[in-house]
């Protein structure tokens, strides 16, 4: 959020496999992404994709809402983007885990 408040609920992510997980498949591609949803009452458009690692499973917003962190199965890794408002951006930033990231869950102390 750009006043780095509490998440307002008008912004959401759907990960989109993308056949990352299926090699012989035609629609196979290497990477999955993230379709980014605005939220407006009643209306949900989405706004733009972004990229991450392959088979990306589990996604959670940070408690402040600054931030999205994405697993990426076959990557061992996450994705760490920052979140402005309702738009999204990959900061570049990934860091290793020793195991396979199926799911993500984040809680406030």
């Amino acid at each position: 959020m750009a006043d780095g408040g509490e998440p307002k609920g008008d912004v959401a992510i759907a990960a989109i496999l993308a056949g990352s997980n299926n090699k012989p498949a035609w629609f196979h591609h290497r990477n999955g992404y993230l379709s980014v949803l605005r939220i407006d009452g009643k209306k949900v458009a989405k706004t733009n994709e972004i990229e991450v690692g392959g088979l990306p499973e589990g996604a959670a917003f940070t408690p402040d809402g600054r931030f999205l962190y994405v697993g990426n199965y076959l990557d061992q890794d996450i994705s760490v983007l920052r979140v402005d408002g309702t738009t999204i951006v990959d900061t570049g930033k990934r860091f290793k885990l020793p195991g396979h990231p199926a799911s993500l869950r984040i809680g406030s102390n």
